[in-house]
């Protein structure tokens, strides 16, 4: 017993700097060098065991085939923080993503407030542009909202995989701005995305010249024919009608008599429309497209991230 009193105080200090070193370890916010969590964490139990037992070997085979990881992560609630600040903080302090830039996207559900999460980082900001978010976001949100969450993770998983794998062939999905026209725009692939990325100019991949005269000219002739059908076919129903020349016809005898004749100016409507103006815009950069890109956000740990989320 006095050997363990004696000891006592050692042990102590030793607990105390234990502690103290766990908590500038956990201060510090170090980012793991190796994912430290599955592609797929079903905390909140959405899915059944046999799901999950088909859903990731999907995950795995998806993330492997483009070079980043697809990761499912569902929770009942996020502690107390906001679902944006704890996806980034999820994906950056469990490891997620490959290579050096930690290339990834994560779908986080938090189902205390139904809140939902999509995290990109690395190379997927710029594959999984905002207009990508959007079409994923349609796609895999119905099923979400219904309750069919394998459904819905599974058409996460294809979504990513899909703009992800164009992305690396250099089409990336994205909405495309005329810089002369801001409502020209076109929404799909595009031919170079490293052009893209350049600042260059570049047309969609099936982007077609409108041809004004070919069409102006073919509005005309369908018009024309369809006017003569509409016009033929009113004469035929007309074959009782019969010219008449003189004014007397129409009247009913002795039903009209003008006594006195006078015109009396009573007022008159002014309206003015003001000219509209044409004022050139000179902050245009030689009448190119540009995409609309992706906007992004830093968590705790200083990594950039693109994304977006909200209710389902």
């Amino acid at each position: 017993m006095k050997r363990i009193m004696k000891r006592l105080p050692v042990l102590l200090l030793a607990l105390a700097l234990l502690f103290a070193f766990s908590v500038c370890a956990a201060a510090s916010g170090e980012i793991p060098a190796e994912r430290q969590k599955p592609l797929l964490v079903d905390d909140a139990d959405l899915l059944s065991p046999d799901e999950e037992a088909a859903l990731l070997p999907l995950l795995e085979e998806k993330s492997a085939a483009v070079g980043a990881d697809i990761a499912v992560v569902t929770v009942n609630d996020t502690d107390g923080q906001d679902v944006e600040n704890f996806a980034y903080d999820y994906y950056d302090y469990n490891g997620y993503g490959q290579g050096e830039d930690n290339d990834g996207v994560l779908l986080l559900i938090s189902m205390a407030e139904r809140d939902y999460w999509i995290v990109t980082t690395g190379y997927c900001i710029e594959a999984i542009t905002d207009y990508g978010l959007e079409k994923i976001q349609n796609d895999f949100l119905p099923s979400l909202s219904y309750g069919n969450y394998i459904d819905a993770f599974r058409t996460f998983a294809a979504d990513c995989e899909t703009l992800i794998a164009a992305a690396r062939q250099g089409n990336v999905y994205d909405l495309y701005h005329s810089e002369d026209d801001p409502e020209n725009t076109y929404g799909g692939y595009y031919n170079d995305a490293s052009n893209y990325y350049d600042g260059e100019s570049y047309l969609p991949q099936n982007y077609h010249p409108f041809n004004v005269g070919a069409n102006a000219l073919l509005a005309l002739v369908i018009g024309f024919v369809l006017a003569l059908i509409t016009v033929l076919s009113m004469k035929g129903k007309l074959q009782t009608v019969r010219r008449r020349y003189e004014a007397s016809n129409y009247v009913v005898p002795g039903s009209l008599a003008l006594r006195t004749n006078d015109d009396r100016f009573l007022y008159s409507t002014v309206s003015q429309t003001a000219i509209p103006q044409h004022t050139e815009d000179h902050s245009s950069h030689g009448g190119g497209f540009s995409g609309g890109g992706s906007h992004t956000s830093f968590g705790s740990s200083g990594v950039s991230h693109g994304g977006g989320g909200g209710k389902f």
